[in-house]
């Protein structure tokens, strides 16, 4: 049997179908994907709107709550005013009240003073250690003393002599008692003459770590009996002095 013959098979070479498959090919991705864009368009705008109008919601609802706080803030601003003006007044008032009260203190003490003087019968008359007064000066251990004697009307002559100071106190675990030349003062007595009531003054300055605790104050007239009277520190020192020392 005679072996068949080989078939030459021709196929034509096209170049432009080629290009038009691939053409055909890339639009139906194309198409794909702008398929499935609309069809996620279309499946989630409902849902991101929605996420839109809460965001909006949330938005003015802050601004909102920003204001509020703006308007807080200035309520408490206007309180704080108001109170630190309120506070500034009351002190004020405490203030004059205070003076006013010191003052008070004072006129009943030099009408005391005066109806003394004045008194008839119900006062030996002589001479008489009417009141002291110790006030702080510029130094912490520095003391101004203000001394008034008096004596009364009954009495029609001057009274005169000498006056001294002593102050008793513990320095350590020592008592002390200083005389007003162991104090600074020129000096232990301080000379009166007077008729009616006379006021001596001086400054005394206390040794460091001395702790006052009494003031003595003696008179020896010229004319008369000595007369002595003893203050507690703490009583005769001003009120607005009274510190510890």
């Amino acid at each position: 049997m005679a072996a068949a013959a080989p078939r030459l098979i021709v196929v034509e070479n096209d170049p432009s179908r080629l290009w038009r498959v691939r053409i055909v090919l890339a639009a139906i991705w194309i198409g794909s994907l702008l398929a499935v864009y609309y069809w996620v368009r279309a499946t989630s705008t409902p849902g991101l709107a929605t996420a839109q109008a809460d965001l909006r919601s949330v938005k003015s609802e802050l601004r909102v709550a920003l204001e509020q706080v703006d308007l807080l803030k200035q309520e408490v601003a206007r309180h704080q005013r108001g109170e630190q003006v309120a506070e500034s007044a009351q002190s004020e008032l405490q203030a004059s009240l205070s003076a006013r009260q010191d003052e008070i203190a004072s006129l009943r003490a030099d009408l005391n003073f005066f109806e003394r003087l004045m008194e008839g019968g119900q006062q030996r008359p002589g001479l008489a250690i009417h009141s002291l007064q110790i006030a702080r000066g510029n130094d912490p251990r520095a003391f101004q003393f203000s001394l008034t004697l008096s004596q009364n009307l009954k009495r029609n002559r001057p009274a005169a002599g000498i006056a001294s100071i002593s102050i008793s106190g513990a320095q350590g675990d020592k008592s002390e008692r200083l005389s007003l030349s162991q104090l600074g003062h020129e000096g232990d007595a301080l000379k009166f003459s007077f008729k009616y009531f006379q006021q001596l003054a001086g400054l005394v300055t206390l040794p460091e770590n001395f702790r006052p605790m009494a003031i003595r104050v003696r008179l020896n007239p010229e004319d008369g009996v000595v007369v002595e009277r003893e203050f507690v520190w703490a009583d005769v020192l001003d009120s607005a002095e009274k510190e510890d020392i």
